[in-house]
């Protein structure tokens, strides 16, 4: 009878110690990791342009510190060997930057047998733009110091002078931000120019090598 009751006892400790194991609470789960915070696009603000290099064509242009000449109503770079960016009261013509809300507008004179600045935009022996379409186009400002401004070749033109100014295809028909134009003039060798080189890039971001 005593070890009955003994067994009794010793099965009611088991039981409740088993319970107490079982209710026993669970580790409360980990927490979630906290999401990586989002990258935040550097703001490099409006500012004259310095230097612009376009590495696959060999191209590397300074600018001049102010805006281009105007010359008989046409944008008219003051030298052969430095190009320029254009602004005016009377225009929606801005200057480069990470936010440039309309189109920058960037011009230089190519040479017949003087060199020019913008030579390398466009072969006039074959008649034909030397950029292609996806190529890359670095520019440094007053403001971005060692970092490059990178845009991208979108599209290429080559209207006649007097046709320009009124041309959808180079300025589009509202505001166009990011865009940026490179004018130049086709210069064949033994005659006057009559038609401009025009290639249209678009802003990608921010770099720190040209690559």
């Amino acid at each position: 009878m005593r070890r009955r009751a003994a067994a009794l006892i010793l099965l009611a400790v088991v039981v409740l110690a088993a319970a107490g194991l079982c209710s026993r609470p669970e580790p409360a789960p980990e927490p979630a990791p906290a999401p990586a915070p989002s990258e935040v696009p550097e703001t490099i603000p409006q500012s004259r342009p310095v230097v612009l290099e376009v590495p696959r064509i060999g191209l590397r242009a300074e600018f001049e510190p102010g805006d281009c000449r105007v010359k008989d109503g046409a944008i008219n770079p003051a030298t052969m060997r430095l190009a320029c960016a254009f602004t005016a009261p009377d225009r929606p013509y801005e200057l480069p930057g990470t936010h440039a809300s309309d189109v920058v507008v960037t011009a230089g004179h190519t040479g017949a047998g003087v060199p020019g600045v913008f030579d390398s935009l466009y072969d006039a022996r074959s008649n034909a733009h030397t950029v292609t379409l996806g190529d890359a186009l670095y520019m440094r400002t007053e403001a971005s110091g060692e970092r490059w401004l990178k845009y991208v070749a979108t599209d290429l033109h080559d209207p006649t002078k007097d046709a320009l100014a009124e041309d959808p295809a180079v300025w589009g028909t509202g505001a166009t931000p990011g865009r940026l134009l490179t004018i130049s003039c086709i210069q064949p060798l033994l005659s006057d120019s009559v038609r401009n080189a025009v290639v249209g890039w678009q802003f990608e971001g921010v770099v720190d090598d040209i690559r």
